[in-house]
C-alpha cells in the first residue's frame, strides 16, 4: 500500500512538472542557463570545477541533447510530447549531476496505456525504478506452486496438501 501511495504522489509531482512545459517556457532561457553551467564547469575556479572527468563528460553529453532539442525552438511549446519528455529527462539529469543525487532524479517515459492505444507519460525516480525492477526480478525468481521433482503433477491454482504428501486441486 505504501509503495502505491508513493507512486501516486510521484506521479502527481511528475504531472505537475510535465505540465509546466505547456506554459510557454522560454527555450532561450533554458539554453542560457545550460551555457552558464558549461562556463562554470570549464572555469578552473568555477562553481562546478570539482567534477571528475567522467561527470563532466556525462554533463556535456546531456547538455548536447538539450541544445539539439531546443536548437530552433523559441519556446518549449514548439516541441512535441516526446521531445518535451526527452527535454524534461535531460534537465533532470543535469540537475542530478550538479547535485550529485542520482537516486532522486525523476525519469519519465511515454507509452501506451494498458489495453489502449492512448499514450500516457509515466514518471518515477531512479530509486523507485530500481526498486520495481528488483521486486519484479525477485518475484520471477521465487518458486511457484508447481516445482518439478516434488512428486506433484499439478501446477497453479489453489492447492491443498493431502495426507501422504500429495497435492491435489
Amino acid at each position: 500500500m505504501k509503495r502505491v501511495m508513493v507512486s501516486l504522489v510521484m506521479l502527481g509531482m511528475a504531472s505537475a512538472a510535465m505540465a509546466s512545459f505547456g506554459t510557454s517556457q522560454d527555450a532561450r532561457q533554458i539554453l542560457r542557463e545550460q551555457r552558464q553551467i558549461q562556463e562554470q564547469v570549464e572555469d578552473p575556479l568555477g562553481k562546478y570545477s570539482r567534477f571528475s572527468p567522467e561527470a563532466t563528460a556525462r554533463l556535456n553529453a546531456v547538455q548536447a541533447r538539450i541544445f539539439n532539442l531546443l536548437g530552433g525552438a523559441s519556446t518549449v511549446d514548439h516541441l512535441d510530447k516526446n521531445q518535451k519528455v526527452a527535454l524534461f529527462n535531460a534537465l533532470q539529469e543535469v540537475q542530478a549531476i550538479l547535485a550529485d543525487n542520482e537516486d532522486d532524479r525523476l525519469v519519465c517515459t511515454r507509452g501506451h496505456k494498458l489495453g489502449s492505444t492512448i499514450k500516457e507519460t509515466r514518471c518515477a525516480t531512479v530509486a523507485q525504478r530500481r526498486e520495481l525492477r528488483d521486486g519484479a526480478r525477485l518475484y520471477m525468481e521465487k518458486p511457484g506452486a508447481c516445482q518439478l521433482g516434488d512428486g506433484s503433477d499439478y501446477c497453479g491454482g489453489s492447492v491443498i496438501e493431502q495426507p501422504g504428501g500429495r497435492w491435489t486441486p
